[in-house]
């Protein structure tokens, strides 16, 4: 385990301009939180995993309906520090590196209402990225990786619960599948979390994909890539038959989709960009089983793009999208949902924060979006087969939808940006 909790945060003092089209018109302290329930109500709580680089972590979560939010910061068996707000409804935050300067981040967010949602934006004196918070599973897939000789790839495992927990790890690169010797199964203890440092291990790959599958306890895992040109940050995932990303070429960047087939079958597989006038074209490639393929979305298009991924059996799918502008990743949208929270947004006053919602169907949807907790919201028309970006003026972003759409959010910092998804919600209002 690796702890960072020293030096000094250099505050962001203006913003580099991003070179996007103009986007679409669009607390108190509390002494303790409620009980919550301990079954049927997952969502909850929520599990952020952290980040192994010298950023401060953002916690924070968003409510439709009045209620308490608590952050709690485990390390090493034990509660390091914890914070608690009310919420009537709309955003939560606590900026953990305030007393804790670059604080690795692992923490249990708490909301005594549901639906909830909980992210984390980190920022750093050059660095910037965000993540979301998530609920446990017995097997997670991350896909996108690579491992240069200025990157440093970290896999971090973190166990918020007061139980041991044990995961067995394999990884696959370019060459296949790569024995981890000693570190092929991996203990974290209650309340702490495992670094594993994969370029260190592994050496130089082009091509880095991890399966992690828990054998005891509960284990959160994210994978962090510091290089050159900023922080990328991205979860494990389940694999899906189809995947959307509403962002998977940042301005300023060149984005990369990855598509790694963990099955024995061989994966025929159907690449859809889209961009803010609609269509931009369609790809075909073949992934065989137990391998990795990627597509270069800037040979398509130099303009920010959304795509849509189409396999004939279940794939992992990521995009990384890095150059001048910064290095960010995300993981895709397995399923499209009518509504959405983004927690993160506009919390962090100095960044700039937007959304992207994207609708795959045939025809356009009707998108209203706004802060959250807020009496009214902007109406936006999106296109079939588009994108649209939304500046929502305000903390946090509740985006609803006349048919489903996907949801993600970026930040832009000096010298980097920061990808993550939306918190879809399973039920619309009326």
């Amino acid at each position: 385990m690796k702890r960072v909790l020293i030096g000094v945060l250099a505050a962001v003092t203006a913003l580099a301009a991003w070179a996007l089209p103009a986007p679409e018109a669009a607390t108190g302290v509390v002494p303790e939180l409620p009980e919550l329930p301990e079954t049927g109500q997952r969502a909850a709580v929520w599990f952020c995993p952290g980040v192994d680089s010298e950023v401060d972590p953002i916690l924070t979560a968003s409510l439709v309906s009045p209620g308490l939010v608590g952050f709690t910061l485990p390390a090493d068996g034990d509660i390091l520090d914890a914070f608690q707000t009310r919420i009537e409804p709309g955003v939560g935050d606590w900026d953990v590196g305030d007393g804790l300067l670059f604080h690795p981040g692992p923490s249990i967010v708490e909301t005594s209402t549901i639906p909830s949602g909980a992210a984390v934006v980190y920022r750093g004196p050059v660095q910037v990225a965000v993540d979301g918070c998530y609920t446990p599973a017995k097997e997670w897939f991350i896909a996108g990786a690579t491992a240069g000789p200025a990157e440093t790839v970290t896999l971090r495992l973190f166990n918020p619960l007061l139980e041991q927990a044990r995961v067995t790890l394999q990884v696959i690169t370019e060459f296949g599948f790569e024995p981890l010797l000693d570190l092929e199964s991996v203990s974290i203890g209650p309340r702490d979390w495992e670094d594993v440092p994969l370029g260190l291990v592994l050496g130089t790959r082009e091509q880095l994909a991890v399966q992690v599958t828990v054998t005891e306890g509960v284990v959160i895992p994210s994978l962090s890539i510091s290089g050159p040109n900023g922080l990328a940050v991205w979860p494990g995932e389940s694999p899906s038959a189809t995947w959307e990303f509403p962002l998977a070429q940042v301005a300023g960047t060149a984005g990369t989709i990855s598509i790694w087939n963990p099955g024995t079958e061989d994966a025929d597989v159907t690449i859809e960009l889209m961009g803010r006038q609609g269509p931009v074209g369609l790809f075909d490639l073949v992934v065989r089983p137990g391998r990795e393929e990627r597509f270069d979305v800037s040979s398509a298009t130099s303009l920010e793009a959304a795509a849509v991924v189409r396999s004939s059996v279940a794939v992992v799918a990521a995009i990384r999208s890095e150059g001048a502008a910064g290095n960010a990743a995300s993981t895709g949208v397995a399923r499209p949902a009518a509504r959405w929270l983004v927690p993160g947004h506009a919390v962090v006053s100095d960044l700039a924060s937007f959304v992207f919602v994207l609708n795959s169907g045939d025809d356009p949807v009707q998108v209203q979006a706004g802060p959250v907790g807020a009496e009214s919201k902007a109406t936006v028309n999106v296109p079939g087969h588009a994108i649209v970006r939304l500046n929502v003026d305000g903390r946090g972003a509740d985006i609803v939808a006349s048919a489903p759409v996907s949801v993600a959010w970026a930040v832009v910092g000096e010298a980097d940006v920061g990808l993550g998804l939306g918190v879809p919600l399973a039920v619309q209002e009326p």
